[in-house]
């Protein structure tokens, strides 16, 4: 019966510790500029001190467009200054590893544009506003809104995982040193 105790609690840790622990990321919403019918999104990915960017448009062209963080918004605020360059979008895809920290490009100073071509780059062909940390943490899914228990939520992370997680761990620990102790 102990060792039974035992693994239940150690399988209910580590089924939780990849939700408890999962990367923090943040989804902006890319919509289309100057008729360009282009619009898709951003993953904006915590990597420690680094950020991954995914970019995905659907109705981009196959020939390079460039992209860029910008600070501002999109719209008369944004500054035309890039203050990190991105992967071109190629094909409606690119994927580019910035040197800022995820927190810091969500203080709500940043968007994230794509220009029509690199010979023109005054052209926007679409734009989206990277949203703060606190706006992110509260954004519910695309899909039907959560009501608790379960995986998902804010950063692909729920306090359910962090409870049943933490209690699992308990309760492997409990057993172990309780077998320990009896020995």
């Amino acid at each position: 019966m102990k060792r039974l105790l035992f693994v239940v609690g150690a399988l209910l840790f580590l089924l939780n510790v990849p939700a408890v622990f999962a990367a923090d990321s943040v989804t902006v919403n890319l919509s289309p500029e100057n008729n360009s019918g282009e619009s898709g999104t951003a993953t904006l990915t915590a990597m420690g001190n680094q950020t991954q960017v995914v970019v995905k448009l659907g109705g981009a062209p196959a020939t390079a467009q460039p992209a860029h963080i910008h600070e501002g918004q999109c719209g008369p605020t944004l500054n035309p200054v890039p203050k990190f360059p991105l992967a071109d979008v190629t094909n409606g895809a690119s994927t580019t590893v910035v040197n800022a920290k995820l927190a810091d490009l969500t203080t709500g100073g940043f968007a994230i544009n794509v220009h029509k071509s690199a010979a023109d780059l005054t052209t926007y062909v679409a734009c989206g506003n990277i949203p703060t940390a606190a706006a992110s943490a509260m954004a519910m899914p695309s899909a039907a809104p959560q009501t608790g228990g379960g995986f998902g939520g804010a950063y692909g992370q729920t306090p359910w995982s962090a409870v049943v997680a933490l209690v699992g761990g308990v309760v492997a620990l409990g057993l172990t040193l309780r077998r320990r102790v009896a020995h």
